[in-house]
């Protein structure tokens, strides 16, 4: 009766710690012969399994429960490319069912809820970019053919513009997805990763009001919580607002003022480092381009900030590239108050503020700089 008892026990222990395994069951009409890529969010290949008359099963010990990605390759036609799909996976079943247009998201049957809102959410996302993203796409292919390449003078220009116009409505898509998902799934936890993800340093106060919609829950996991961090920042470096203050001192250890700057109705705001190339060349640029480009130059100003720890490295370089503007730095290069309080994300980044201390643009394109400082002086 004892032994019985223990064997029992025994089993019982056992079934519940029964590792959790993931089961795939697919299908890809399109696609005779491919190959079915798991890998996990590192980019490591975990599970992978041939494609054969358009069917494919995967069964295996799950790694771990979280976030995967999911890459399709038609053998038969390798021209066909796609982002890896994400997908959530977790101890269960699947059914997947892959598009005869692989850059769709596949439709997935399972009973996991996170995987649910994640096909919603890409399944919507598909739906809304479609139209753009085929415009980018012609866009793209005229550059690279020999009518795009001979075009000149305002047609190039005119060109251009449509494609950062089609760009920027793509960025603006991509806000109204998860402005959709966030008020239909108010409750979901994976709204926080999926805004995460997004570009939302472009338009941090939209942003901030979707994060503000968030569900507790959502606010509270890790990305929720670093997301809050930022966007709480980030959503104040907007136009009209404040610009942050200037730490640290210039070479000859004076404080920054942003009184001083008032005799200037437009101040570019350079942030760069010495050992990097495309700030070195930019400076160049300042002085021989935009300087030259700019019409009325008594109003326009500059001020570098300078995010190395190595006060050779700084002085040394504002003297080689013949920067007779204003420099500050607090030399505590990656820790330094000034990337954290204006959201610096990227050496060379560029702000323009007004002579009253104002946000005017943030996160401007250097070759937009001179038509940014022209366009505002001629209003």
């Amino acid at each position: 009766m004892k032994y019985l008892y223990i064997v029992i026990t025994a089993l019982i222990f056992t079934s519940c710690n029964k590792p959790d395994r993931i089961e795939i069951d697919g299908t890809a009409p399109a696609i005779k012969n491919g190959v079915f890529g798991v890998a996990d969010v590192l980019g490591k290949p975990v599970y992978g399994v041939n494609m054969e008359n358009g069917s494919f099963k995967i069964s295996e010990q799950l790694e771990y429960p979280g976030f995967y990605q999911i890459k399709v390759s038609n053998m038969l036609d390798t021209k066909q490319k796609h982002v890896p799909y994400e997908v959530y996976l977790e101890n269960g079943k699947y059914t997947f069912e892959i598009n005869k247009d692989i850059t769709r998201y596949p439709k997935i049957v399972t009973e996991s809820k996170t995987q649910n809102e994640l096909s919603a959410y890409y399944t919507l996302r598909d739906e809304m970019l479609a139209g753009v993203q085929q415009k980018i796409k012609d866009e793209t292919a005229f550059f690279k053919s020999d009518a795009g390449k001979n075009l000149g003078g305002l047609d190039y220009v005119n060109r251009v513009d449509k494609f950062k116009a089609l760009q920027q409505k793509e960025k603006d898509i991509e806000a109204s997805v998860i402005e959709k998902f966030v008020e239909k799934y108010p409750e979901s936890t994976v709204a926080a990763h999926l805004l995460y993800n997004l570009d939302y340093k472009s338009d941090p106060a939209r942003y901030y009001a979707v994060y503000t919609k968030m569900s507790e829950a959502a606010k509270n996991t890790e990305e929720g919580k670093t997301l809050g961090e930022k966007l709480g920042g980030l959503s104040k470096l907007v136009e009209g607002q404040a610009a942050p203050a200037i730490y640290g001192k210039t070479p000859d250890g004076k404080a920054f003022d942003p009184k001083s700057v008032g005799n200037k109705k437009i101040i570019l705001v350079d942030f760069w480092r010495a050992g990097n190339q495309v700030s070195r060349t930019n400076h160049l640029l300042i002085k021989d381009k935009v300087f030259f480009q700019v019409n009325n130059k008594k109003d326009f100003g500059v001020i570098s900030i300078n995010l190395d720890d190595n006060s050779d490295w700084w002085t040394k370089a504002v003297v080689e590239d013949k920067m007779n503007w204003p420099q500050y730095s607090d030399l505590k290069g990656n820790e330094s108050k000034n990337a954290e309080a204006w959201g610096i994300q990227r050496i060379p980044t560029y702000y323009l503020v007004d002579g009253n201390w104002e946000i005017i643009k943030r996160d401007v394109a250097f070759d937009d700089v001179s038509y940014e400082v022209t366009e505002y002086l001629e209003k």
